[in-house]
């Protein structure tokens, strides 16, 4: 019999007197297993999630604890911790002043197998360290606009970012990841050795440099033939077929062995980036394609690169996506593939996903399964103190049926005139998730929610309707919230209306949700 092994997920993160959140209280993130989406003002303390979870799952943090504390808060230097809960563990495993997770005590007293393996250091934070990825923007443009006018070079991205676990079977069975090949190149070039005099006498030193270049040379092309599929499924799914990314040709590492010690290194550290727009080679891509897809492109790779590294992860381990910002360079109809992408390639994954963008923080609560998915608000705290701290606000997924469910909640005790004003906010909700949702193009306008009801109505007749939704179907549906415009629209969404029919009411609510139900549909 199979065992079916349930997977580590984040019960909840914790952050005290760091970055954006003074201490000494905490601020609670609760994911309780899920999926996060964050929405959150440019400096209402979103990006600190980002840092905290990035440095937190690090097997080795790029800056210590004491750069992230509140420099306002005016609290002790011990108070800034960032903590983790796992599911089913009541204790949080904690980064403080005086210890990282990751990090191992060799004072720590030998006991057992555990000890002797992982020295103080939490197995399960070192795991996801191994299997996380983090990404934000910034690292997107690494892969285009900071080349300026020269060729891609995706050698350090590949190495360092994309691939560097990638799983490496090596001579005699042993398993290494590509990270440590390189670190074998680097230990055995780091003498200089010379060329041999003659090719009858190469020294042992020389030989290592040879063979650490050929077992790293063997091991990079395994692993970018391992993350070509995963690009090109990807971006198609992001963007089409217009764009496609050829085979990674690797010429290899070799050694130069100079005759002067400083002219003797490692060279051959390229991995150009081929791309074709619509049969077209552009030599240089990062200025011929526009910034939608070459934010597709940037998303497709780095998410590949971690497709390709966690095939053979267990069933148990928790793999971690956080991505910040990252949807930016794309229009909100280029954004909605993405979710499409998480949905398909990482439900097996703990996906955070923070953004400052609130039009598509509502039409992703909308669109996202409330089973896998928590969601939570993030806005700037009181500015008037010396230490603002953040205001963290759970919400609601599918804010429409949210809205549509408290109209029905005020209607059984009564009020019907506060019932109809949140069915009246229901529909306006609705019908602007399902432009977005059937990409249903508006006259554009500065501010989004300036179009006006009516207006949204005649732009959605036009849609066509698919195999799930008949057109007849569809046209039904408009025209029954046509009817019922004046109910959830004025003037009975106003306190000061008399005699608000409470069955007109309820024919409002119901047409909405028949409504909703077709949008779901694809």
């Amino acid at each position: 019999m199979t065992v079916q092994l349930k997977p580590l997920r984040i019960k909840s993160l914790t952050l005290t007197d760091f970055r954006a959140f003074p201490g000494p209280a905490p601020a609670h993130f609760d994911l309780d297993g899920k999926n996060l989406l964050v929405y959150g003002e440019n400096g209402s303390g979103k990006s600190s999630l980002f840092h905290a979870l990035r440095e937190f799952f690090s097997l080795k943090p790029a800056k210590p604890l004491a750069h992230y504390r509140n420099v306002f808060s005016a609290q002790p230097e011990a108070v800034c911790k960032v903590g983790i809960e796992y599911v089913g563990d009541a204790v949080a495993v904690e980064w403080t002043m005086a210890k990282h997770p990751c990090e191992y005590d060799f004072g720590t007293p030998v006991t057992g197998w555990y000890d002797y393996f992982f020295r103080g250091s939490d197995s399960r934070t070192r795991s996801v360290a191994m299997r996380c990825a983090c990404l934000d923007y910034r690292a997107l443009l690494d892969t285009n606009y900071l080349h300026g006018d020269g060729d891609i070079n995706l050698f350090d991205i590949a190495l360092k970012r994309l691939l560097a676990d990638y799983p490496i079977t090596v001579a005699g069975g042993q398993q290494k990841s590509l990270m440590q090949l390189w670190a074998s190149v680097e230990d055995a070039s780091l003498a200089k050795p010379p060329a041999p005099q003659t090719v009858a006498t190469p020294s042992a030193e020389f030989q290592g440099v040879l063979a650490a270049c050929a077992e790293f040379n063997s091991g990079f092309r395994q692993a970018l033939d391992a993350l070509h599929p995963h690009v090109g499924v990807l971006l198609g799914e992001l963007i089409g077929a217009d764009v496609v990314v050829a085979p990674f040709s690797f010429a290899g590492l070799t050694y130069s062995a100079g005759r002067l010690k400083r002219d003797r290194e490692v060279v051959g550290r390229e991995l150009k980036l081929d791309v074709s727009f619509r049969n077209h080679s552009p030599s240089r891509p990062q200025d011929f394609l526009n910034e939608a897809r070459l934010s597709a492109l940037a998303l497709a790779i780095y998410l590949a690169g971690r497709l390709a590294c966690t095939s053979t992860a267990t069933q148990d381990a928790l793999k971690l996506l956080v991505l910040d910002d990252v949807l930016i360079g794309l229009d909100h109809s280029n954004r909605l593939p993405v979710l499409d992408v998480l949905h398909t390639h990482f439900a097996d994954w703990q996906v955070v996903l923070l953004t400052h963008d609130k039009t598509w923080f509502d039409l992703a609560r909308e669109r996202l399964p409330e089973n896998d998915w928590a969601c939570c608000e993030v806005y700037e705290g009181d500015t008037a103190t010396a230490a603002p701290m953040p205001i963290v606000r759970p919400t609601l997924n599918k804010p429409a049926r949210a809205l549509l469910q408290k109209a029905d909640d005020l209607l059984k005790l009564g009020y019907v005139e506060a019932a109809a004003n949140y069915a009246r906010q229901a529909f306006e909700f609705g019908l602007r998730i399902a432009c977005e949702l059937k990409n249903i193009k508006l006259n554009y306008l500065q501010d989004s929610t300036d179009h006006k009801v009516q207006d949204l109505l005649d732009a959605l007749k036009g849609w066509t309707g698919s195999a799930k939704v008949p057109k007849t179907e569809w046209d039904a549906a408009i025209h029954r919230l046509e009817l019922l415009k004046n109910v959830v629209m004025n003037p009975y969404s106003h306190p000061s209306s008399p005699n608000i029919p409470k069955q007109e009411v309820t024919d409002a609510i119901a047409a909405v949700t028949a409504f909703l139900d077709l949008v779901a549909k694809k």
